[in-house]
Parts: structure tokens; sequence; C-alpha cells
């Protein structure tokens, strides 16, 4: 699956170093489009909120003080399930060709860990965390906010 502009090599069906250059240029950490789509439908549902508080470890995207409760959008790719959402068998089968496998994979690896670190942190100093996925949150935006309301109520036990 490419992005929007941008065309597989057709002998190779792989991106040239220039393609993904142009794809990595686009990426950004805050306002993705469904951080926005969510940031959207809870306004329109009624939720007061604060976004990316830098205060906190891990800059929450979206964060309810008063509940201590902690919203992070995790893009698929960045932190760590986009090969199994493509079907691989494993991260690293995911890079098996690509350029600088050994960078992308301890990269998306450091995230992951790094995501751990901060939502353990956060849980130890008393706030409740979610996370969703990039996807999720596209996909099935209503159970996000369902998930969300249900966290803001604690009746987080259930699934």
């Amino acid at each position: 699956m490419s992005s929007p502009g941008v065309v597989l090599n057709k002998k190779t069906n792989a991106r040239t170093a220039e393609q993904v250059s142009e794809i990595m240029r686009r990426v950004h950490s805050r306002d993705t489009q469904p951080e926005m789509a969510l940031i959207r439908a809870l306004r329109k549902a009624g939720f007061r909120f604060k976004t990316h508080a830098s205060h906190l470890r891990g800059k929450p995207d979206l964060v309810f003080p008063l509940k201590k409760l902690a919203i992070f959008i995790d893009g698929d790719f960045w932190h760590g399930i986009q090969w199994r959402r493509r079907g691989f068998r494993s991260l690293t089968a995911q890079f098996i060709e690509a350029n600088h496998k050994k960078y992308w994979i301890s990269k998306i690896l450091r995230n992951v860990r790094r995501d751990f670190r901060n939502t353990t942190q956060l849980i130890d100093s008393g706030w409740w965390v979610l996370r969703f996925w990039e996807t999720d949150v596209v996909r099935n935006l209503e159970r996000c906010i369902e998930m969300l309301a249900r966290a803001m109520r604690r009746e987080c036990n259930d699934s």
C-alpha cells in the first residue's frame, strides 16, 4: 500500500529513497488525522480536555486533568503494530527487504519500550492511561469514544 502521490517502483515493488524521504517529510508527531478526528468527535460529544500535555511523561495527545486520564493515539508503524496488521509474522519480517532494516527495527523497538516506560510512570503517579492505535480510531471512532467515556466513569475493568 503506498501513500497518495507515491508510486512504487514497478520493477521491484519497492519505494525509492526519494519516495521514502517524501513520505517521512509528511509524518508529524501531533495533529495527525486520527488525532484530529478523535478531538472533533470528543468536542462534539461535550468532553473538555487539554491537548499535548508537555508537562506529563510521554506528552499525551489528550489529557483530562480532573480525571487524571491521559490518552495516546499511537501510529501503527511508529509504535510497532503495523507488521501484524499487514500480515507479517513479526516486526523483523516486515523489514526483510527494506534498506536500513536494523535502523528501523531498532527505532520501532525503542519507541515501544519508551511507550511502556511512559505508561508505567504515568500509572505509578496516579494517572489512568488509554492508548489507541491510529487505525482503530479511524475505523471505529465510536468505539474509541465509548472506551474513553467508560474510563471517565472508571468502568475500565471490562473490555
